[in-house]
């Protein structure tokens, strides 16, 4: 996933008019704002089903810290997140802290300072899922080759994306996708992206 570029972001927010002014600022940024929510339980389902790139979470939701529970099962489920709030205070600060996520802005906020903070959200999480990726794949013999080709694929780019990311051919990638189909036992991308999911949680 290249981190300037069309990411799927979720937004958690509980003021409808900051929720909509973010989803301008992500539209303006070029970034895809495929919902928004107060719901505690909807956002859950969101974290958990791991179909987006980004969430923003606000951590005083419903007058409570909620968003920092949401944080924590952002965390558990190797989501990439990212804290707004008007809360700067000491205590929530560290209990923020303490989930990891890729960032913390405090309203009220720029848009370049939002296009900061998604780009070290995006570029952190990139990099330790990159790592986990490792990990959880160590066991199969895989070519130097196939290990790149398997972390674009990670990534979320397309064949053309991987062909121009590595400087190969479509036809070389596509033969490399095709051994890694077999080795991960998986016959479509749906199914191998899920997979991959699954072995990283394991981890």
């Amino acid at each position: 996933m290249e981190t300037s570029k069309g990411l799927k972001i979720f937004i958690v927010e509980d003021e409808l008019i900051i929720a909509e002014s973010l989803k301008l600022i992500l539209k303006s940024l070029g970034h895809l704002c495929v919902g928004t929510t107060n719901s505690i339980l909807m956002a859950e389902s969101v974290i958990k089903g791991g179909e987006v790139d980004l969430i923003l979470l606000d951590i005083n939701l419903n007058g409570k810290n909620e968003g920092i529970e949401l944080g924590k099962l952002c965390y558990k489920n190797k989501q990439s997140f990212l804290y707004i709030t008007s809360y700067s205070d000491r205590d929530t600060v560290i209990a923020a802290k303490e989930t990891k996520p890729g960032g913390y802005l405090n309203k009220p906020f720029t848009p370049q300072d939002f296009m900061i903070g998604i780009e070290m959200a995006t570029i952190n999480h990139s990099e330790e899922d990159s790592q986990l990726l490792e990990r959880s794949v160590g066991h199969l013999d895989l070519s130097d080759r196939e290990m790149e080709v398997l972390k674009c694929f990670n990534s979320r780019l397309l064949t053309t994306e991987i062909a121009n990311e590595l400087s190969i051919s479509t036809n070389t990638v596509k033969y490399h996708l095709k051994n890694l189909y077999s080795k991960f036992d998986v016959v479509s991308r749906a199914d191998f992206l899920e997979k991959l999911q699954l072995m990283k949680k394991e981890v």
